[in-house]
C-alpha cells in the first residue's frame, strides 16, 4: 500500500472518530499539515544523526506531521522552540536513563524520536542499528515494545493493531 493511501485510510478513521463523539470534538482534532520542503527534510536527517527511513521521508513529503492519535507523529517544524520536539527529547532521555539494551537495541545506536503521547510516558523512534538489524523503528513505554521494519508498517499498527505482527525485541 502506498504512503498517500496509508495516510488517507488514517486520516480518515480519525475523522470518524472525532464527529462520532457526542459532543463533537472529545476525541483528539485531526490536523494534516503542509508537506515538508526538502530542505527542511535535509535539516530533520542532520537533527536524527542518520538517514531518514523513507516511509517517514515519504510521510514528511505529504504531512509535516499529523495530529489526533494517541501519539503526535513528529514533523520538522515540532522541532522548532517550544513545539512537541522538546516532549520527545524528555522521553528519549528517560529511555536512555532506563538502557534500552534490555530488549535488544545496540549500545549507543541513535534515537530519534517521531511521535510522543502527551504525558510522555510512550514514544517511537528511529533508530540506526547499523545493519544489526533490519527494523528502524521501536515503538516503547508503558510496558509495550515493538519494532517495525517501516514507518509504513508503524502507521498500519496505530491504524489497525492487528493488521502486522511486530517484533517485541531485536
Amino acid at each position: 500500500m502506498q504512503m498517500r493511501e496509508i495516510v488517507g485510510q488514517m486520516t480518515a478513521t480519525l475523522v470518524k472518530e472525532y464527529f462520532a463523539d457526542s459532543p463533537v470534538g472529545d476525541s483528539p482534532r485531526p490536523e494534516i499539515r503542509p508537506p515538508a520542503e526538502p530542505r527542511a527534510l535535509a535539516e530533520l536527517e542532520r537533527r536524527a544523526g542518520q538517514s531518514l527511513e523513507a516511509g517517514y521521508r515519504q510521510f514528511l513529503s505529504l504531512t509535516d506531521g499529523l495530529e489526533g492519535f494517541p501519539f503526535m507523529l513528529l514533523g520538522r517544524q515540532d522541532w522548532e522552540s517550544g513545539g512537541w520536539g522538546e516532549a520527545a527529547e524528555e522521553f528519549r532521555e528517560t529511555i536512555l536513563d532506563s538502557g534500552p539494551v534490555d530488549v535488544g537495541v545496540p549500545p549507543g545506536a541513535p534515537l530519534f524520536p517521531v511521535a510522543v503521547n502527551a504525558d510522555r510516558s510512550s514514544g517511537i523512534f528511529l533508530i540506526d542499528t547499523a545493519g544489526f538489524a533490519e527494523e528502524r523503528f521501536w515503538w516503547t513505554g508503558e510496558g509495550d515494545s515493538f519494532f517495525f521494519v517501516g514507518f509504513a508498517d508503524v502507521l498500519a499498527f496505530l491504524n489497525d493493531a492487528g493488521s502486522c505482527d511486530p517484533r517485541e525485541s531485536l
